[in-house]
């Protein structure tokens, strides 16, 4: 009778667990991070069939083994696995996107495609005061895309350094609470329900630290777990099973990971997978684009003076650098209680200092100091130092201060103030002969300050005559027909008064040419052609435009690989947690089934026990 009634009492009371358990799979189905639990039933031990025990031979009855979780260590693994490269993949798409995003709204090539077209206009009308002025408007927008572009560039880099260094203070806290679990766990006791709710959230904490960097996990015992940086044998331990985790943080170019980034900083090479990854990736990306622009920018701006202190503005005068490579960026400070206007200028050809410059306002002026304190000037009226000139407007209060950085590539582009008529679209000599002559090109010129004096001595500059004579020479006459030298005419270099030149080879006795300064006025367009000429002028990289789009295309080559590696990486990520889902995850049709099965044991069991209630009354009726 006893067996009996203990029978029914260890099933009512084992089943009862399991519906307790399957109850929480129900209610938790939608919680993030809960893993499906399982009750383990296991048969009671046996007695000694003595009279309160029962019997060896006898039914034995059931007994809950423990309450465990539905877990494959593999394919949580595989799961954390997938999840880390598609993060990484999904990271580094979203700033690359941004990345092209800002190259194509800039239009820098269509904008330096439209200053060429400008001066092909100019070459066709180069009197025009019109033609001149778009001239210099179109140059002013391209050199303003440069600039404008550069600083979209800065801005993006700064931001996805700051993501970056989010990033770093996740993976930082993610170690530190999966510590905190690890002390929780050995202190607590294994199997019960506050252990499974703490190993719930332990491998929710390993799923989001594997989607910031990729993760080896060991497991030892009551769920402890080892985290290691990366894999194989150069992976770094995180989080010890015992103490406190490891710190990450950055480099200063913020491209490398260094661990124990406060004590002792040691670089570690970080596996190409999670989202810290794809950042740097990102940030990589946007700092060659940003070098390269500024390359483009320098040469762009190399071309386009060296090509108009060659020419002749319509004053007479040579042309003058068309563009400033470099600018001052001012920056007010944070904590700055009034509200005074500064004004910066950067004199032609000044170099700041690297270091930079601070402006201080103190109670009888300012101070204007070099960002390393190698010199400094005050007062109150303009301060000049190194070429800038700074001045300060009312509204100033004691204390308040102002950056001010030289800026250089292509934030340091812009336009020189220029004039309409300074516009160089005239070349510096005019170059002429006879119809008759034998030649057939015209002596070359070109402008050389280290050249003093025609080979005799004579120090005359054009415009001169020149006529060739029988030997192989030729006669250069100044103004009213004064012989000043005789000189060969084979095609060799000869050296003039501020310019050097040579007479074609295949010219014949009789053959004259004339060389003469343009003069002021003049209709000549030769140096606005020769700029035409420089546009499809290959450099390194090809022409300045085709560089332009060049970049713009490497770029968006990388969108299109990092688009596609993402949505396979995804695909896999997919079909990873799916897999682990199948094992971990609650199915409400399952917990159903399970509840329908669970309770019709639990009323079987219920009724052994009425049973016997049954059969002991029948008995204790019996003695009455």
């Amino acid at each position: 009778m006893m067996d009996l009634l203990a029978l029914g009492r260890s099933g009512v009371l084992a089943f009862q667990t399991a519906l307790n358990a399957t109850g929480d799979n129900v209610a938790n189905a939608d919680t993030p991070g809960f893993v499906r639990r399982t009750v383990r039933l296991a048969t009671s031990p046996t007695g000694r069939s003595s009279p309160f025990e029962r019997a060896t031979l006898s039914g034995a009855g059931v007994m809950v083994g423990g309450v465990g979780r539905a877990v494959d260590a593999l394919k949580a693994d595989a799961a954390r696995v997938a999840s880390s490269t598609q993060s990484r993949y999904e990271a580094r798409l979203d700033w690359l996107q941004r990345l092209e995003s800002l190259a194509t709204t800039a239009d820098v090539a269509g904008r330096v495609g439209a200053f060429f077209d400008s001066a092909t206009a100019l070459a066709a009308a180069p009197t025009q005061v019109a033609a001149r002025v778009a001239f210099l408007a179109a140059a002013d927008d391209a050199a303003s895309a440069f600039a404008g572009h550069g600083a979209d560039l800065e801005r993006l880099g700064d931001d996805v350094r700051g993501e970056t260094g989010l990033s770093v203070r996740r993976v930082n806290d993610l170690a530190a609470a999966l510590a905190r679990v690890n002390e929780l766990l050995r202190r607590g006791q294994d199997g019960d329900i506050a252990a499974l709710g703490l190993l719930d959230n332990r491998d929710k904490l390993l799923s989001e630290l594997s989607d910031e960097v990729r993760i080896t996990v060991a497991e030892g015992p009551r769920g402890v777990v080892t985290v290691k940086l990366g894999f194989g044998p150069s992976a770094v331990t995180l989080v010890p099973p015992v103490g406190n985790p490891e710190r990450i943080g950055l480099s200063a170019d913020g491209q490398s990971v260094l661990i124990n980034p406060d004590h002792a900083p040691q670089p570690v090479r970080l596996p190409s997978s999670g989202r810290l990854s794809g950042l740097i990736e990102a940030a990589a990306q946007i700092t060659r684009a940003r070098t390269a622009l500024d390359a483009m920018a320098t040469g762009f701006a190399g071309l386009v003076n060296d090509w108009h202190v060659q020419g002749i503005d319509a004053q007479g005068q040579p042309g003058e650098p068309l563009f400033a490579t470099t600018a001052i960026r001012t920056t007010v400070g944070r904590a700055n209680a009034g509200s005074a206007p500064v004004d910066v200028v950067l004199a032609d050809g000044a170099l700041p200092d690297p270091s930079g410059y601070r402006l201080i306002a103190d109670g009888t002026g300012f101070t204007l100091a070099r960002g390393d304190g190698s010199a400094s000037v005050s007062g109150t009226g303009p301060l000049l130092l190194d070429g800038l000139t700074v001045t300060v407007g009312p509204g100033a209060d004691v204390g308040d201060q102002w950056l001010m950085e030289g800026l250089t590539g292509a934030q340091g582009l812009m336009l020189r103030t220029l004039q309409p008529q300074q516009v160089a679209a005239a070349v510096r000599w005019q170059v002429d002969g006879l119809p008759t002559n034998a030649a057939r090109t015209l002596p070359m010129v070109v402008d050389d300050a280290t050249a003093l004096a025609l080979p005799g001595g004579d120090v005359t500059p054009p415009p001169w005559q020149i006529s060739v004579i029988a030997g192989g020479l030729a006669e250069v006459r100044g103004p009213g027909g004064i012989l000043l030298d005789t000189v060969p005419a084979d095609g060799s270099l000869i050296e003039g008064p501020g310019i050097r030149f040579r007479i074609p080879a295949d010219a014949a006795e009789g053959d004259a040419f004339r060389i003469a300064p343009t003069p002021p006025g003049s209709q000549d367009n030769g140096n606005a052609l020769e700029l035409g000429r420089l546009r499809l002028q290959p450099g390194p990289n090809g022409t300045p435009e085709a560089a332009l789009d060049a970049d713009l295309s490497t770029i968006g080559a990388s969108v299109a690989d990092t688009r596609r590696l993402e949505a396979a990486a995804a695909a896999l990520r997919q079909d990873a947690v799916r897999a682990n889902d199948a094992v971990s995850a609650v199915d409400l049709e399952v917990e159903a089934a399970e509840l329908t099965r669970l309770q019709a044991a639990y009323r079987a069991n219920a009724q052994v026990i009425g049973v016997a209630r049954d059969l002991f009354n029948e008995i204790l009726g019996l003695t009455r």
